[in-house]
């Protein structure tokens, strides 16, 4: 069976990454959709808008196959190991093509301009950047249009550097996969709604943005960026207060913060150069994005800032996430599937365990295995914990939750 790989988020679901899973079904009838998805927490360092368990529910009931979390130090790690994160995880299971939203479809190109960012003139170039306090983002760009001008018009595009490290993830490892670039619609991290096309951006922004502090928002504003078939989950979920709320995220922020020493600040993943003394003192401020502002600098972006806010409310080390990387992914988390998977969950060839009961897997597992999981499984507690009603913030679901099956 053909089997295309997706890399998301789906934070949360909207009509371009139906669009997306449309387009593939359209152009490869035949194929396996399948979706790696981060799960509790997301990449910009937070959990995620909605439970991971709903999300990938709302992918199955629109164009994906099957669904399979990507584990929390993957998915909230930067761009080249939370891409290298998941290109390898869909590789394990037999995934032999990448799709993913980029502002080209010329895949002879981006895989031309991730082989030369491999390269050790650009790689070099990028290190004397970052020495100097550039932004990786920023040194990648730099490196790579000097060394090929006629790059710049697909790297400084906004969405552009997520699609080359996928790309630049299956040249390192050596990965038999080829990759389909789908043009995207709309703006990715626009913050207003502006177009058909909606960004996660927005749309997280319009459903936090509440009218008074006892009052949940309504989705009038954002159904026409829904799927029709989401609309009634989308409003009870919303209507409900099964969202996360940033301020409770936040105020757990400063508590890791203040309640650490900076000798475990230290310890945790992207913290270097001092920066674990100036946390500490920061963490006195009355709000994260206060602290957050005088952490900022040349060197650390607010992104990057909220990826290290995270590692000290989830316990990421340096150590774990260095070994995660080396690694790679231990095991595959089932979210859901529909009939059309039914003959992949069969195939043999997987080279990690595919994980459908939570209780049994991490019971016995041991080493990496285990930490990994312990990390997954904390991640859900916690997004469940930051939700804006109390009655929805209730832990352990990782150990009654079933895969959803979704029959066709």
């Amino acid at each position: 069976m053909n089997c295309i790989g997706i890399i998301a988020e789906y934070n949360p679901f909207h009509k371009g990454h139906e669009h997306q899973l449309k387009e593939l079904a359209k152009r490869y009838p035949d194929a396996l959709r399948l979706v790696v998805m981060s799960g509790s927490f997301v990449q910009r360092g937070e959990p995620a808008l909605f439970d991971k368990f709903t999300r990938a529910r709302w992918a199955l009931l629109n164009g994906a196959h099957a669904v399979i979390e990507l584990p929390t130090v993957y998915a909230t790690a930067n761009a080249e190991r939370f891409a290298a994160g998941g290109v390898r995880l869909l590789h394990r299971l037999g995934a032999r093509a990448l799709a993913f939203g980029t502002e080209t479809e010329d895949a002879s190109l981006l895989q031309k301009i991730a082989r030369l960012s491999l390269s050790s003139t650009v790689q070099t170039a990028c290190r004397e950047a970052l020495k100097k306090g550039e932004f990786y983002g920023t040194a990648l760009r730099q490196a790579i249009i000097t060394e090929c001008p006629d790059a710049a018009a697909i790297v400084n595009q906004p969405n552009a550097l997520l699609g080359l490290e996928y790309t630049k993830a299956i040249h390192q490892y050596g990965l038999a996969m080829n990759i389909i670039p789908i043009l995207r619609e709309g703006e990715h991290h626009s913050d207003k709604l502006a177009s058909n096309w909606p960004s996660g951006t927005a749309l997280r922004r319009q459903i936090r943005n509440l009218d008074a502090l006892t009052d949940f928002p309504s989705t009038d504003n954002v159904s026409p960026y829904i799927s029709a078939n989401l609309q009634g989950e989308y409003k009870e979920s919303v209507e409900s207060g099964a969202y996360s709320d940033l301020a409770r995220y936040y105020d757990l922020v400063l508590y890791e913060s203040r309640k650490q020493g900076a000798a475990q600040l230290e310890a945790l993943a992207d913290f270097k150069e001092g920066l674990h003394q100036i946390w500490t003192s920061v963490s006195q401020k009355a709000s994260w994005p206060e602290a957050r502002e005088q952490l900022k600098s040349k060197r650390y972006s607010y992104a990057r800032l909220d990826r290290m806010a995270s590692y000290t409310v989830l316990g990421i080390t340096r150590e774990l996430q260095n070994e995660a990387h080396t690694e790679g992914p231990q095991y595959a988390r089932l979210l859901g599937f529909t009939d059309e998977a039914r003959p992949w969950l069969q195939r043999k060839e997987f080279t990690v365990p595919l994980i459908q009961k939570w209780a049994p897997f991490i019971n016995t597992a041991s080493g990496l295995t285990a930490e990994l999981a312990a990390l997954d499984q904390r991640a859900t507690d916690i997004q469940k914990l930051c939700l804006t009603n109390p009655i929805k913030r209730q832990g352990g679901e990782d150990f009654y939750f079933t895969p959803w099956y979704i029959k066709k």
